[in-house]
């Protein structure tokens, strides 16, 4: 994977340390546990398509030295026997490195539609659960005389943010590949049995008991006085009891009719925006990429419905919310989940967009953001019958779950060729599909995983929520000519949302954006600001002939 030009010490230092400590956290190890139902499997996969066919021999010594470089890649889970402690990364002294890097060759003609249908196989295919849990193939000969790589990862190792950072120090920022820096020698890894680890557990434990049990009196004790001295404590310690209601409560909105049901089988499905395009119309309307982003996607939902024969107003969606700081491990996962219901019906763009500001400025304040973080070490502690049954109600209530992940803004290479493209599949977890976006060299790139029984036309779904994503576009301001005085409308250029895979045969007429409004208004104000310009000193109108003709952006009032 990795053929940077120069590698540093701190780079090394990232790799060495990503993925965080020994000991996964109780959120990761829920995730883990939790997949003793399929339903609630969590296998994150990253398409990225190649511009060439990578060389094999840079491809396999890159990976073994990554893998060498950050050992959580050469690490498997392990579970203590009786579920005494909690799991743990060990190390795999049977490291296969043939077995976790393969490829294969896709049939002739080798489409996109074809990559995207063996993805999606891979990813529903489950981990042995022995070995280290990632696993990534090169898949040649797509069309073109291009070629794709596929990492599949699972999501107890990183969250979408950790794998980019992963990602991002490990690829190269030139197609020249080079030699890469020696490692210092680790020792022979140790074979580790889960009864060993049962009993460190249990001791560990019986040791800290005492210690526990103490601490645990002195803070109740302590939160006893204090809400005594300041009655204000008090109401504090209730906003954030109300608050963690809200944040765990499992019905946001009613669900859809058409979205309820679950299975085991997934489809992808992605769509392409340009990034630079995306930024002119987030900051036309004082907005930002996941505002429009979000309002786009809910457009999209409310046409598919449409489409579909069903009238809906709200939709139950989840997003995560970044927990991270600046000083915080590389790798791992550090998010919170939001619920929301979602106004698919309404049809402004503009106060679809105001709802999901005024949704996440009050999610970010709630005090009890973080709750399923503080819960997490009780519920991992519960039968696993129980904890899946919880886990699973909780995400089935939810028909989408939406991320979108900061990418990459410069060009990467492979093994010496050039990364296009990388499409991010997130696990559904049990609710009825997760669109990913992540930014990639000028580039949105969106991935749609849906449940099969859930969504049921997913080349519907993908148009219509290409046409909301239009729609979002089209709320960018026109460009102004400048010349005499004289101010002239220039057309915005038609949106540009490129469904990378078409959909096929079925052919359903969806509903179009009702945004051309909203550009005719910019339009009038364009029109007003020209008539003002008119008005000026004859001094100034002198000096406004002599310019040369000048396209530059509409200003935004203050």
């Amino acid at each position: 994977m990795s053929d940077q030009k120069s590698i540093s010490s701190k780079t090394l230092e990232q790799l060495r340390n990503w993925g965080g400590p020994r000991e996964l956290s109780a959120f990761e190890a829920m995730m883990w546990l939790a997949e003793a139902d399929p339903h609630l499997r969590s296998t994150t996969t990253s398409v990225m398509v190649l511009d060439s066919l990578p060389d094999w021999g840079r491809l396999m010594a890159g990976h073994d030295w990554i893998t060498r470089a950050t050992p959580r890649l050469r690490q498997r889970v392990m579970e203590p026997t009786l579920g005494l402690d909690m799991p743990v990364w060990v190390d795999d002294p049977e490291f296969l490195l043939d077995y976790h890097l393969r490829r294969v060759r896709l049939p002739a003609p080798g489409t996109e539609r074809q990559l995207f249908d063996y993805a999606q196989t891979l990813a529903m295919t489950p981990f042995d659960r022995f070995r280290p849990p990632w696993e990534a193939v090169l898949v040649e000969g797509l069309e073109g005389g291009r070629a794709a790589y596929v990492l599949k990862l699972h999501h107890a190792v990183s969250d979408g943010i950790g794998i980019i950072q992963l990602l991002s120090e490990s690829l190269s920022v030139l197609r020249e590949g080079r030699e890469f820096p020696a490692l210092k020698p680790t020792r022979k890894p140790r074979k580790t049995t889960s009864l060993e680890l049962a009993a460190k557990g249990a001791l560990h434990r019986f040791l800290e008991l005492p210690h526990d049990t103490t601490d645990s009196v002195s803070s109740l004790l302590e939160m006893a006085a204090e809400w005594l001295r300041k009655p204000e404590a008090l109401r504090e310690a209730c906003d954030y009891l109300a608050s963690a209601k809200r944040m765990l409560a499992t019905k946001a909105a009613t669900g859809s009719p058409i979205l309820r049901k679950r299975s085991t089988g997934t489809r992808f499905d992605v769509l392409e925006i340009p990034l630079a395009d995306f930024k002119v119309a987030a900051k036309s309307v004082g907005a930002s990429l996941n505002d429009l982003f979000l309002a786009g996607l809910l457009g999209g939902f409310r046409r598919y419905h449409e489409q579909m024969g069903v009238k809906l107003e709200k939709m139950p969606v989840g997003f995560p919310i970044s927990l991270r700081t600046e000083g915080d491990t590389a790798g791992g996962n550090k998010f919170a989940g939001a619920q929301y219901p979602a106004p698919i019906g309404e049809r402004d763009p503009l106060k679809r967009i105001e709802h999901i500001q005024n949704f996440v400025r009050s999610v970010r304040t709630e005090p009890a953001l973080d709750i399923v973080l503080k819960i997490a070490p009780v519920m991992v502690r519960l039968p696993t019958p129980v904890l899946t049954a919880i886990a699973g109600n909780m995400t089935a209530a939810q028909d989408a779950q939406i991320s979108n992940v900061p990418g990459i803004a410069h060009p990467i290479y492979m093994a010496g060729s050039h990364v296009t493209h990388l499409f991010p599949f997130a696990p559904t977890v049990g609710c009825g599909m997760m669109i990913t976006m992540v930014s990639h060299d000028g580039r949105c790139c969106i991935g749609i995983n849906t449940d099969r029984a859930a969504v049921t036309e997913p080349e519907l779904l993908t148009a219509c929520l290409r046409e909301g994503l239009e729609e979002m576009l089209a709320l960018r301001k026109p460009l102004v000519l400048v010349s005499s005085g004289k101010g002239q409308r220039k057309p915005v250029a038609k949106p540009a949302v490129r469904a990378v895979v078409k959909p096929a045969t079925k052919k359903k007429t969806v509903t179009k954006p009702a945004a051309k409004t909203v550009v005719k208004t910019a339009a009038k104000l364009v029109v007003k600001k020209t008539v003002m310009k008119k008005a000026t000193a004859p001094a100034k109108r002198a000096r406004a002939a002599s310019v040369k003709p000048v396209l530059v952006k509409r200003k935004k009032k203050a």
